[in-house]
């Protein structure tokens, strides 16, 4: 007998971890550049708010869609900086990360198959939640001429009568790029002329360069009404361990639904990492500065060493911390394979360098390897170091 859950894989990326700290477990020295965990430590006044609530006996039963200073945090920054259209407080759902936040997302929108668009490379667990809510995901592919753009005309062309929803994920992982206001203003207008839904995952928001800006496509006339908005305190405050996201659901009948799937799944989030999130919400913001500022040094160390070394074609990404490559023909192979997870296997081989493989993120991503700058600048200028010399030894 089949279930649904035979259709999840367990991730490339995590199969590349356990390599890594399975070396690292034998003494060999590893560089974290598979998957985008922030290196930073959470801010200090995070911190002093947590200890406090422990201290103060914060650790019972909380209201099952988040504490009420919380969802007032929330409600304030989702009007005043993504300049969201929601009614009150009651309309934001605290979620236990971001990937929980998707999936009683897709599981509230969705009937068996229900189609949803998204962008292909995309991470890969947003189609696994669009097939476990039970949908089928309709991938979009995404082309490197384009810079990697969600091109509207491309999304309306993979509409059909069973299309509910349009996924946008802006900064993009696994490419970094930022979708145009222009780009998004006409992704809304196809929406409303098709009446469909719009799921925007903002992950990174805050994880942006070169003073490009971050748009929220709630934001936007007509948006507002049909777009469900999803965020993360993960990459914003680096608090990736402690698990906490956030909704904003305009519509009346999916907060129903959305509340009671928060019940049946977790009944609340931990009540310590909620009094940490109001505080990061309301209180000094120059270490998340502090931190994109770092982010993009990094980048641009990585990304200067890629450009020195052979067989990959690197994407310079506007946001998020993540590097994404493409392996040219010349590729010479490893173990008697030219494919993605030969260059993952051989820089882990030979250098004990992490990446993911391309083809985790989709049909589209295949031929081409991610690096993440998300680990240490000492870890991420080592690798800069090894990457144009080891890569070279490839060919001979």
């Amino acid at each position: 007998m089949t279930h649904i859950l035979d259709q999840v894989s367990f991730g490339a990326i995590v199969q590349v971890r356990d390599r890594l700290l399975d070396q690292q477990a034998q003494g060999r020295k590893i560089l974290r550049l598979e998957s985008g965990d922030p290196s930073f430590d959470i801010p200090l006044h995070v911190r002093e708010a947590m200890e406090k609530a422990l201290r103060d006996g914060q650790t019972h039963y909380t209201a099952s869609t988040g504490i009420p200073p919380l969802r007032k945090a929330i409600y304030q920054k989702v009007t005043s900086e993504n300049r969201l259209s929601i009614p009150n407080d009651d309309h934001v759902v605290v979620t236990n990360g971001g990937m929980h936040g998707l999936y009683i997302l897709f599981r509230s929108i969705l009937e068996p198959g229900d189609e949803v668009i998204l962008p292909d490379p995309m991470w890969t667990e947003i189609a696994e939640n669009i097939r476990l809510g039970g949908g089928i995901p309709v991938p979009v592919k995404l082309q490197a001429g384009e810079g990697y753009q969600y091109l509207p005309e491309a999304i309306e062309s993979a509409i059909t009568s069973r299309t509910r929803a349009v996924f946008l994920n802006t900064p993009h992982n696994p490419t970094g790029a930022v979708l145009r206001k222009d780009s998004l203003e006409k992704i809304v207008s196809l929406a409303e002329n098709h009446n469909v839904l719009l799921v925007s995952d903002e992950a990174y928001e805050h994880v942006i360069y070169d003073g490009v800006p971050h748009v929220s496509l709630g934001s936007l006339p007509e948006a507002g009404k049909r777009t469900i908005s999803v965020f993360t305190m993960s990459k914003t405050y680096a608090m990736s361990g402690l698990r906490l996201g956030y909704l904003a659901i305009p519509d009346p009948r999916l907060l129903d639904r959305i509340k009671k799937l928060v019940r049946c799944t977790i009944n609340g989030v931990n009540s310590v990492s909620q009094h940490g999130a109001a505080a990061a919400l309301t209180g000094p913001q120059e270490a998340t500065r502090l931190m994109a500022q770092e982010y993009q040094k990094r980048r641009d160390i990585l990304f200067d060493a890629l450009e020195e070394a052979p067989y990959l074609q690197a994407f310079k990404p506007a946001g998020a911390f993540y590097l994404w490559t493409k392996i040219q023909p010349d590729w010479p192979g490893y173990a008697g394979k030219t494919d993605d997870w030969s260059v993952t296997n051989y820089l882990i081989d030979k250098a004990g360098i992490g990446s993911a493989p391309g083809s985790a993120f989709g049909a589209a991503g295949e031929g081409h390897v991610r690096f993440a700058f998300s680990c240490s600048t000492a870890q991420v200028e080592e690798a800069a170091k090894l990457l144009p010399g080891i890569l070279k030894s490839a060919g001979g």
